[in-house]
């Protein structure tokens, strides 16, 4: 039983004071959930006392608390009025340990089906909607007790209705009360290691014992009966008359409860390096749920909220469970006389402040700035529990799986071509200085090929094929349904009719196996599939160096920088701001006096691109020129191709920055910078006049690099060397 694993006493007895702590806390929330599935408050009590411990001894998370929570109270509670059942009565205990015991019963069945596995299927944006929307419900419920009304039930328009209605028998000093317990719970929730929930409750207990505010009319929570519970025998009968509608309820609650506690679960493990076995989970679930309704009370779930206040108190083990349940036994026993002298609001307010740690407004905010289509499916799932809380679920659960078909539909794919120079194969909508391989297609998918898919997939591939194309390499495909089997095999009967040989490359073994399976046996047999890309390109006649496609007009550099082709690659749309801010920096530095601080361009550099940027591209040419003066006549004439073929890569540089400069609309900084520069060579001629021959070789190699690759560029920088002043009219706005 790895769960209760501990190094050491001390370990131990830390463990046993967190559940101590969530028991204590356990006290107003069950009560305030009881009340919200419309119980009498002890029976939120009872809901965390056996099931906690059942859930302790077999689940395989060391850390995760269970019991009665918000989620399936909100989602029961409008089931005892629908059943003819009035909320608070003798028999709603009954009632509620039936409908409890099918929860336990679909989570049973969950478990045998192995339905963990369907979690991994709910997205962030539906589990956070769902949340969401039943914390903001419960809390709508809960609202009218903090001023001295009463506990609605229902869909949120007739809550707000309600809470409306009740302000005419608005109180303030109960409003008060409950105001500063919410206040003081969520303004030091994440100052102190300490539950200020159980303190606002012990608080609550010790000033109305001093002051007591039943005086004033505010409401006290009441007698709650002392002792352990007794068995509840579950009362079949109403759920038989309304047996379809109950089973879709009860069933929604077994959903939340399954994606709800196992995504938590799954999320505590991951955090702190550990592993939790889904089915085992769902057995725990299912147990916990059956123990509950034992006892009367609503369907049990991992709490978010006192499962957050656990593993702030650093718990490692399930002897907080037990601990727990001691606890709760212990104060079953003998505190609950202390209850009476609870304020009403005060247990309202701690149940609406304890909710509110687990709104999660904020990240529907945050995916409204970079994923619109997650704050909508969030915004849905949160309008779906707002609206009606068993449909809600069953519209999450659609939504979740409506959003992985989508993402999995909507997998980034691209086009690969080559870079003269480098190795391998890059995106050509990415990476400027890439071009395509003549002749081919070379299409990287990236994802699987089905139903969903398969129509983009011919699409782009198709789009792409013009009248020279002789070989199409498709790479990336994960697996492919039989529907999409049968599509790429009539995909490669068309082609081949046309004499364009295709082929499918770099994907797993696992994909030939299921062409075989779904009739798609010829690709395998007429080699349309390949182990890697490169023998795919081989197989249609093509070796390295790959031949590349070079259009008219306007071209980008033909010989790419690899650092700035990675550093493109990784940022992607920051990759440009980032570059004009190096670029800014560095002309800069150049204006700034004769010679570049390396010292102190190389960190900025740094900060700005990280490892992308090759320190080497910042060479100045006039230490190209010193170095080349500084030779003697005979080494001068020796290394003068050496020095030339150095200056190109010179030139390639002052080239990019210079464009830089233009295009990201720095051309004031590019007007000094070309002054600067201009006056530089004009000195250097006028010091060493032997050197003239030299800079009109480099002047002509760079003005031909310039008409190759960027005529605006070209045409700008003859009219400059003709006149500054007309150039600058002319071309810069």
């Amino acid at each position: 039983m790895e769960q209760f694993r501990v190094n050491g006493k001390r370990e131990l007895t830390r463990d046993i004071l967190t559940g101590i702590i969530v028991a204590l806390l356990s006290v107003p929330l069950s009560m305030g959930y009881a009340q919200v599935a419309g119980l009498p408050p002890q029976y939120g009590l009872y809901g965390s006392l056996v099931p906690v411990l059942v859930y302790s001894l077999l689940t395989s998370s060391p850390r995760m608390v269970f019991g009665v929570d918000a989620a399936p109270a909100a989602l029961v509670a409008t089931l005892l009025p629908e059943l003819s059942v009035a909320p608070g009565s003798a028999e709603a205990p009954a009632v509620m340990a039936a409908v409890t015991c099918l929860t336990g019963l679909w989570l049973t069945l969950f478990c045998l089906l192995r339905g963990g596995r369907f979690s991994k299927f709910v997205s962030e944006a539906v589990l956070g909607g769902c949340v969401t929307g039943i914390a903001t419900v419960v809390i709508l419920a809960q609202a009218p007790r903090l001023f001295g009304g009463t506990v609605a039930r229902g869909r949120a328009p007739a809550l707000v209705g309600h809470l409306v209605r009740e302000l005419a028998a608005f109180h303030a000093p109960s409003f008060a009360l409950g105001l500063v317990t919410i206040v003081v719970i969520i303004a030091f929730r994440r100052q102190t290691k300490t539950s200020m929930s159980v303190v606002m409750m012990f608080a609550g207990i010790a000033l109305n014992a001093l002051f007591h505010f039943e005086r004033y009319g505010v409401e006290l929570v009441g007698a709650v009966p002392s002792g352990l519970p007794a068995p509840v025998a579950p009362d079949w009968a109403p759920l038989s008359r309304h047996a379809e509608g109950v089973a879709i309820e009860t069933l929604a609650v077994a959903l939340v409860i399954a994606a709800e506690t196992l995504v938590t679960t799954k999320e505590f493990a991951h955090r702190n390096g550990e592993r939790v076995d889904g089915r085992r989970e769902l057995l725990a679930f299912a147990a916990g749920n059956l123990a509950a309704g034992l006892f009367g009370s609503s369907p049990a779930i991992g709490s978010l909220s006192r499962t957050n206040r656990a593993n702030k108190q650093g718990v490692g083990s399930q002897w907080m469970g037990v601990s727990a349940f001691v606890t709760m036994g212990l104060f079953l026993l003998f505190g609950t006389p202390l209850l009476s002298y609870l304020p009403a609001p005060i247990l309202t307010g701690i149940v609406i402040g304890s909710l509110g740690t687990i709104l999660e407004f904020h990240l529907a905010a945050h995916f409204w700035k970079v994923d619109r289509p997650n704050f909508w499916i969030f915004a849905a799932a949160f309008a779906a529990e707002m609206l009606g809380l068993a449909e809600g679920v069953l519209v999450g659960v659609v939504l979740s799986f409506a959003s992985f078909t989508m993402q999995v539909s909507a997998q980034p794919s691209y086009f690969l071509g080559c870079m003269e120079g480098h190795e391998g194969f890059f995106d050509l909508a990415k990476v400027p200085h890439a071009r395509p391989v003549r002749h081919t297609v070379l299409y990287q998918f990236n994802g699987p090929l089905f139903f969903a898919t398969i129509d983009g997939f011919e699409r782009d591939v198709s789009a792409a094929l013009r009248g020279d194309t002789r070989v199409v390499v498709v790479t990336g495909v994960l697996s492919v349904d039989i529907f999409a089997a049968e599509r790429l095999l009539h995909f490669y009967e068309a082609l081949k009719k046309r004499g364009i040989a295709f082929f499918l490359a770099g994907h797993a073994a696992a994909v030939n196996e299921q062409f075989m399976a779904y009739g798609a046996r010829a690709l395998i047999d007429e080699g349309a599939v390949r182990q890697r890309l490169t023998q795919a390109l081989n197989a249609g006649g093509l070796t390295p160096p790959y031949p590349l496609e070079w259009g008219g007009g306007k071209e980008t550099l033909r010989r790419g920088n690899a650092a700035v082709e990675a550093f493109l690659w990784a940022y992607g749309r920051e990759a440009e701001p980032r570059l004009n801010r190096l670029t800014r920096e560095l002309a800069e530095c150049l204006l700034s006096g004769a010679e570049v601080e390396f010292e102190k361009l190389i960190p900025a550099e740094l900060e700005l691109v990280g490892e992308y940027w090759n320190s080497e591209d910042e060479k100045e040419w006039d230490g190209l020129l010193e170095m080349y003066l500084s030779a003697s006549p005979e080494k001068r004439e020796t290394n003068r191709e050496a020095f030339l073929a150095l200056s190109m890569g010179l030139s390639e540089h002052r080239m990019l920055l210079e464009r830089q400069l233009l295009l990201g609309g720095n051309q004031d900084l590019l007007w000094k910078f070309l002054l600067t520069r201009k006056e530089k060579e004009e000195a250097f001629r006028e010091a060493h006049p032997e050197m003239s021959g030299f800079l009109e070789e480099i002047r002509r190699q760079y003005m031909e690099l310039l008409r190759q690759e960027d005529e605006t560029l070209s045409e700008f920088m003859i009219a400059f060397g003709e006149s500054p002043e007309r150039a600058r009219e002319k071309y810069l706005v």
